[in-house]
């Protein structure tokens, strides 16, 4: 596979702290969310959603809050034709601990209100729909441990399946940031960071009721992986990673197969920067993440590129 950058646009605005971001096609609009706060840690963290022209620059922008605090890492999840977008709630002393809030919409437009499909204290890092479901890893932090959650957003979120990848089961420490996909015959993909030991993040493959996973190293650290399966083998991750430099934001292709990752691309970036979003149409490949590189200030970026198979 090869792959090149045809186009770079800023879609963010003001001077804020902008990142941590997903995109989506849907409905033929493109359309990203990110989270917009005074800092990187702030209590003031929102919800952006910003729809995207032909030539990648924003056209409309929207506002999601919760009253209770910080919401941070938005994903997409689109289950027929509903969009669904979930986000954490960060553990603040008004509300006591720590929430998955999800919306959902139409037409990408306007949004619902807000729900609580849980889980509570566990970080619900991403969802995607199979088979009338919603499904999704998430993580704890002090048990160092991740849990595979299946329902509905609009719902409630329940464990399918504990230890899924944990340090006291595997020896692998502090799984957290985390994406899957789902195959044809239903067998679950998965992508993990980890931020210990090795610090090397794990390809796993998990097949029905997935109680049993089989897990291997991709051999290099990825932070916040983003998974879009190109063919039923082939499958395209961005990250971010240490190029041995500094930190930047990369893609990879993965044999699902064999676990083979080779590196495909590196995007304009650095500094705090990567946790990007991906979407296909056609035969290329958007990008949103975001980067301090120009400025010293965290913008969100989209990448369009031309892919060739």
């Amino acid at each position: 596979m090869q792959i090149s950058l045809n186009r770079l646009t800023r879609v963010c605005r003001g001077h804020s702290h902008n990142a941590f971001g997903d995109i989506i096609n849907f409905k033929q609009r493109l359309l990203i969310c990110y989270r917009q706060g005074t800092h990187h840690m702030s209590d003031d963290g929102c919800v952006i959603v910003v729809e995207i022209n032909d030539h990648g620059l924003p056209i409309r922008f929207q506002r999601l809050v919760s009253n209770e605090g910080d919401l941070r890492d938005p994903h997409f999840c689109i289950d027929g034709d509903r969009l669904f977008l979930l986000a954490h709630q960060r553990r603040t002393p008004l509300l006591g601990k720590a929430k998955t809030y999800s919306w959902f919409s139409g037409d990408g437009l306007s949004w619902s209100a807000m729900h609580d499909p849980g889980p509570d204290n566990w970080w619900l890092w991403r969802a995607t729909s199979f088979q009338g479901q919603h499904w999704g890893l998430a993580y704890h932090r002090p048990s160092e441990q991740l849990d595979l959650y299946a329902g509905n957003l609009r719902g409630k979120m329940h464990i399918a399946a504990t230890n899924v990848l944990s340090k006291q089961k595997h020896g692998l420490g502090y799984p957290n940031e985390s994406d899957c996909c789902f195959t044809e015959n239903g067998e679950l993909l998965a992508v993990v960071r980890r931020d210990a030991d090795t610090f090397t993040a794990q390809f796993g493959r998990g097949k029905p009721p997935y109680q049993h996973w089989q897990w291997q190293s991709l051999g290099c650290y990825i932070g916040a992986p983003a998974m879009l399966s190109i063919t039923e083998n082939t499958v395209i991750i961005a990250g971010r990673h240490y190029n041995g430099k500094k930190l930047v934001t990369q893609l990879w292709q993965l044999t699902a197969d064999t676990g083979e990752i080779n590196e495909l691309l590196t995007l304009p970036s650095g500094g705090d920067n990567s946790y990007p979003g991906m979407t296909k149409i056609g035969n290329q490949l958007f990008v949103a993440y975001y980067s301090s590189h120009i400025d010293n200030q965290s913008r969100m970026y989209l990448a369009r590129l031309d892919l060739e198979r």
